[in-house]
């Protein structure tokens, strides 16, 4: 039932903050996001790093639900926030990093998922990255009109 409750609040939050004027380059933010953490989930899965229970539809080791909730729908909402001013999208980067390792604690305290050989610090430092990428994605492809998708 969390991996639902997630899938439900998150497009809440999606369809109150979205601008739906400029959502479509923005859906390749979400389209990455689904693509990179599913690539990292099924790594940490084949290496033991964690595990996930009561998928009810599995997604790449995953709940798809999961996956086309939260990690979709703010992926496009974060490329679509992303500030002009460096230090802004520093804070930005730190910022839904925190928030998704709130999350991340949320559902490893339900009990459907849970750490083997992984810590928090780890998802972390994975979520620092994929943001940073994402902003990457987003400034040199998504606004860029010259090197757009």
């Amino acid at each position: 039932m969390p991996w639902v409750i997630s899938f439900i609040s998150s497009w809440i939050v999606f369809f109150l903050l979205i601008d739906f004027k400029k959502i479509k380059p923005y859906i390749w933010g979400g389209i990455f996001s689904l693509i990179l953490a599913s690539y990292v989930d099924w790594g940490g899965l084949k290496l033991e790093l964690y595990e996930f229970d009561n998928l009810i539809i599995p997604w790449f080791g995953c709940s798809a639900f999961y996956k086309f909730g939260p990690i979709f729908t703010m992926g496009i909402l974060f490329c679509q926030y992303v500030p002009q001013k460096k230090w802004m999208q520093a804070l930005n980067i730190v910022v839904f990093s925190l928030i998704f390792l709130t999350l991340e604690y949320l559902i490893i305290q339900t009990g459907v998922a849970y750490y083997i050989h992984w810590h928090s610090l780890a998802s972390l430092t994975i979520d620092l990255l994929a943001f940073a990428s994402l902003t990457w994605l987003t400034i040199t492809f998504l606004r860029n009109k010259d090197r757009s998708f």
